[in-house]
């Protein structure tokens, strides 16, 4: 993988060991933005790892690279070993480095690459579970551009047939090894369909630059309201976790605009004795959609809200401890 030897990227496995960037080479690789914090996160990990066991499973040349949003490096590599599939952890000190490079918006967030480390599949999450894991991981294959020299069924990568005469593979071996004048190969027919175009150049990526789309929110000074632009971009990443608009913003005014503690009293693990939460009467198609976007199903979400008397929160609590 070139993006992972240009920047140079610290990888390691569950049993501690360091994996060199070369181990990367002719596999489909997935970059996974998670945290143990995060609900949806709770619900896609799983998912994932079911998914990551059938293309194991069935040969395919996939990898994935967590790349921890949490806390403090210890939250991050306690969640890999406790929840995540046999794949890799990027070093917790070179996520801004590799994140700059893609557009994150929220988490969970799962991003198919190519070789070049231009994102291919920008929205992969969506199709883990969405159908066989099988055909999935086929389109996924062609995308990145990763070939499988056994699956050209005697092809060169150019999409010619390769000589098959003992004359012509004698030639192109000595041709290789420099062991001699190469052999004439016969003259192939002379097709009438002209020559397939050479696919265009990939495209350079983009500088680096710090991540900003998880680092919690700055407080605002003591007197003064946060900008408009901040509460949007941080009533987008709530919303992105699952959290009604409503509780979102008055968990953002309850905590100054503080994302960490935001996210902190939605999930109860702080309170604050001088605000109220409201919760929202969302419709129950509203509810439905936030948990089936955290990755239940729409029948077990339905009973959730039912059970809690539409309450969001606690339908996702109750689902992720079922």
């Amino acid at each position: 993988m070139e993006l992972a030897r240009s920047l140079g990227l610290r990888l390691s496995d569950k049993a501690g060991r360091s994996v060199p960037a070369s181990e990367l080479d002719g596999k489909v690789v997935a970059l996974y933005f998670s945290a143990h914090w995060c609900p949806p996160c709770k619900g896609f990990t799983p998912a994932l790892k079911k998914f990551y066991e059938e293309i194991q499973g069935q040969g395919g040349a996939f990898e994935i690279i967590f790349v921890s949003s949490d806390r403090s490096a210890q939250e991050g590599q306690d969640y890999f070993n406790n929840d995540h599939g046999n794949w890799l952890m990027l070093d917790v000190s070179q996520k801004d480095a590799v994140s700059g490079n893609f557009e994150i918006k929220g988490i969970p967030t799962l991003i198919v690459i190519d070789p070049t480390g231009k994102a291919v599949v920008p929205d992969a999450r969506s199709q883990v579970g969405s159908g066989s894991s099988a055909t999935v991981f086929a389109e996924w294959k062609k995308l990145a551009c990763v070939v499988d020299w056994r699956e050209t069924g005697g092809t060169s990568l150019g999409g010619a047939p390769v000589a098959g005469s003992p004359e012509a593979m004698r030639a192109a071996r000595l041709a290789r090894l420099g062991g001699g004048p190469p052999v004439a190969a016969p003259t192939p027919e002379v097709s009438s369909v002209p020559p397939a175009a050479a696919p265009p150049a990939a495209a350079p990526l983009p500088p680096l630059e710090p991540l900003s789309a998880y680092a919690p929110a700055a407080a605002p000074p003591s007197g003064a309201a946060p900008t408009q632009a901040a509460d949007s971009e941080a009533l987008t990443q709530l919303t992105a976790m699952g959290f009604a608009p409503e509780q979102a913003r008055n968990a953002l005014d309850a905590s100054g605009g503080n994302i960490e503690v935001a996210v902190g009293m939605l999930q109860g693990e702080t309170a604050d004795p001088t605000a109220t939460l409201a919760q929202a009467p969302a419709d129950d198609s509203e509810a439905v959609a936030q948990l089936t976007s955290m990755g239940f199903a729409a029948d077990q979400a339905r009973h959730a809200l039912e059970a809690t008397g539409g309450d969001v929160q606690n339908a996702a609590a109750l689902l992720l401890d079922s």
